[in-house]
């Protein structure tokens, strides 16, 4: 089968490589669409090492064959969208519903010899249980979004976001716009900080209550006059930085809480007055990967069509041209770019 290799920084080429087995509890799934995520592009950028890489991990195609000891109900031709972690399901933090945090979570070679999810190739072999239907009248490149959509389902469940709440998101990117996708069907009031004008309108016009950019704005005076001064229930931080974490805290109100969502750099380091914990009762907490639950429930949520998730694919390329791909994907102007087969 073909796939894509990273030999090397800002190298990609489509080679062939070996034909995949598939065990008794897997499911082959032919691959028909595949997302390009920051951690894809970090490598491509070459932020992470580790080459030769085969990367893709949010993944959307159709069942091309089921082993025998698969216990859900799939058949070859099934739509589905694929949760590309392992689990054990018999460590400490896995019976306790902690799967995300597996202690025998291991990087598998899905292809001898490289490491990476490998979902940039024509097949994939999951794990009955990362395999997850949805409705055949959803596109592929939806569906793509399914692995991120859990991530954020995870965040938001850790925000303990409410109905009635304030909450405030810092990054208006893919993972910034999830947020609010989630949020405003909480029923929250949404307010998102980000400094680039055409996504801070973009998040407005999906649903966002209100936009401040935090270079020209003081966030903490503009948070304080939308909530009268009370500051916001939950922080999620998806972009931005140890200056935007500061902001987030500091916009935060009694028993606030702030989920550190998004990746941070060795630098991003903050300092903190323990007084805030102590008198204002806040919680700083954060978020990694997706559990089989959030990703069960991000399968339901493509599945009902009802959110604008079309609106976060900026383009589209053939397999062929996952170079070119790569490169769009660093353009600001860009969304979620994504690769189809």
């Amino acid at each position: 089968m073909r796939a894509a290799v990273m030999p090397g920084v800002e190298e990609i080429e489509i080679i062939e490589v070996p034909t995949l087995e598939v065990g008794e509890d897997e499911v082959l799934v032919r691959v028909k669409a595949v997302g390009i995520c920051t951690w894809e592009q970090k490598f491509y950028a070459g932020q992470y090492g580790g080459f030769p890489f085969i990367g893709g991990h949010e993944i959307s195609g159709i069942v091309e064959k089921v082993g025998s000891k698969v216990s859900q109900e799939l058949a070859i031709g099934d739509k589905v969208v694929v949760a590309s972690l392992t689990r054990c399901g018999e460590c400490y933090y896995c019976r306790r519903g902690y799967d995300n945090q597996c202690e025998n979570a291991i990087d598998v070679e899905k292809v001898p010899g490289y490491s990476g999810p490998a979902g940039f190739a024509e097949y994939f072999v999951a794990k009955g249980y990362e395999v997850y239907k949805i409705s055949d009248e959803i596109d592929f490149a939806v569906g793509t979004l399914a692995e991120p959509l859990a991530c954020v389902n995870h965040s938001i469940d850790m925000g303990k976001l409410e109905i009635g709440d304030y909450t405030l998101i810092l990054g208006g990117g893919v993972m910034g716009l999830l947020h609010i996708f989630l949020a405003k069907e909480k029923g929250a009031t949404v307010i998102v900080s980000e400094p680039d004008s055409a996504r801070r309108q973009n998040a407005l016009k999906l649903g966002a209550d209100h936009g401040i950019d935090p270079i020209s704005e003081n966030i903490v005076e503009s948070i304080n006059e939308i909530t009268l001064g009370r500051g916001v229930d939950v922080v999620f931080f998806t972009a931005g930085g140890e200056k935007a974490i500061e902001d987030g805290i500091n916009c935060l109100n009694i028993r606030g809480r702030l989920v550190i969502y998004g990746s941070t750099k060795p630098s991003d380091l903050i300092t903190l007055d323990p007084k805030i914990f102590h008198y204002n009762e806040i919680t700083i907490t954060g978020v990694t990967k997706h559990t089989k639950e959030t990703f069960r429930k991000a399968a339901e949520i493509i599945s009902n069509n009802r959110l604008p998730f079309e609106s976060l694919i900026s383009e589209k390329y053939p397999f062929e041209e996952i170079k070119k791909a790569f490169e769009r994907s660093k353009d600001m102007s860009t969304y979620r770019v994504i690769v189809e087969l």
